[in-house]
């Protein structure tokens, strides 16, 4: 069988979950199933370099400039993807503009409606962005949907109407490792790499892009609440994502801003070493439609408060303490309560969570999807 994948979500570089997700089941559809003929396909004028996804894989670019080349997409439906890659069935791990022939087999992956349900939390440039690359339109066009999460599911169901019965929930999965349990000195001692981050010797994390959505503003007003009874400082990683003047403002006007700490961008290679090497992990995030970083985070064992809301209870709710996101008495008090004595996840709590987010096991009910439609 021929199968399609949209890889246009890599072009660029970045890796949030979306780059992520298309990355581990890329890999995870071919370990699973060399059998079929694997086309990835993205257009662009210049030279784009994707992360390395298996050996089984033909990559079918076009060179059109992308500006003329979605606008032609968007006002006339033209140029077709099937006419320039043809395949049995497309799977487009993330919502993009994709018109294709009637009766082409698709599958698309959909990571989270935050933009219907917060769009004042976003830039009008990613606002206008998701507008036109018309979500509604490809979903409807979809033979079946993967939805990473049921919270996701049921947002497609109430806010685009989608009927249940299209719509299948595979949880993503989430890198595992090896690594033996350490106390966060030792763990800081024994992986030298942290080194360059000039952390300091106890502190409270949050690893993620830094935009609205992820409340990075509560998480300094309630560590500012806390610091003077604490003896962790504030460690914020992440890159700069849109709308930053709240962050900087509060950073500004933090009374302990000297033991607030922003790190900029953390590499792949770095983050379980830093995760481990928190007493305590902090990700009180307005809505997710998976929410990676607290599970990495849970793998690492260093605890996690989260949100109780959207897809975050039903993926880590088991694990972590969830609060209020809005209130943030609420997380300065248990900030407080859990960094008395920093507690580290059991290997038996981190082998569950790992069981249970295999990406194996998303691909292979990735994979069943992808068949099931191109059969039928």
């Amino acid at each position: 069988m021929r199968i399609a994948v949209d890889v246009r979500s890599l072009m660029e570089g970045r890796h949030s979950g979306v780059e992520e997700y298309t990355v581990q089941i890329i890999r995870g559809l071919l370990r699973i199933a060399p059998q079929h003929q694997w086309r990835l396909f993205y257009n662009s004028a210049r030279r784009v370099v994707l992360p390395h996804l298996g050996d089984a894989t033909e990559v079918r670019a076009t060179r059109y400039p992308n500006k003329i080349f979605n606008l032609l997409q968007l006002l006339s439906g033209q140029p077709r993807w099937d006419t320039l890659t043809d395949a049995d069935c497309f799977f487009v791990p993330h919502v993009r503009l994709l018109p294709i022939s009637p009766g082409v087999k698709l599958v698309t992956t959909v990571h989270d409606l935050s933009f219907e349900h917060f769009p004042e939390l976003f830039s009008w440039q990613r606002r206008l962005w998701h507008h036109l690359v018309q979500p509604r339109r490809l979903l409807a066009r979809s033979d079946h949907i993967i939805a990473v999460s049921g919270a996701t599911a049921m947002d497609l169901t109430q806010l685009y109407g989608i009927a249940p019965d299209k719509i299948s929930v595979v949880h993503s999965g989430v890198r595992t490792s090896a690594q033996p349990l350490f106390s966060s000195a030792s763990w800081r001692k024994e992986r030298g790499q942290l080194g360059k981050y000039n952390l300091p010797e106890k502190f409270v994390l949050y690893l993620g892009t830094l935009e609205p959505r992820k409340n990075v503003v509560s998480i300094i007003r309630a560590f500012d609440a806390i610091a003077q009874r604490v003896p962790h400082d504030l460690v914020i990683a992440g890159s700069r994502g849109w709308l930053m003047r709240e962050v900087d403002v509060a950073y500004r006007q933090a009374r302990w801003r000297g033991r607030i700490h922003f790190v900029g961008f953390v590499p792949e290679a770095d983050k379980q070493s830093l995760y481990a090497a928190a007493d305590l992990f902090v990700y009180p995030s307005l809505y997710e439609g998976f929410g990676f970083p607290p599970l990495e985070a849970l793998l690492a064992g260093t605890s996690v408060i989260t949100s109780n809301n959207s897809s975050l209870p039903e993926i880590v709710g088991e694990w972590a303490t969830l609060i209020n996101p809005y209130d943030v008495g609420e997380l300065a008090l248990v900030m407080r309560e859990l960094l008395v004595t920093p507690q580290r996840l059991s290997e038996e709590v981190r082998g569950a969570i790992a069981r249970q987010y295999s990406w194996d096991r998303a691909a292979q009910a990735t994979l069943a999807i992808i068949e099931g439609v191109a059969a039928h």
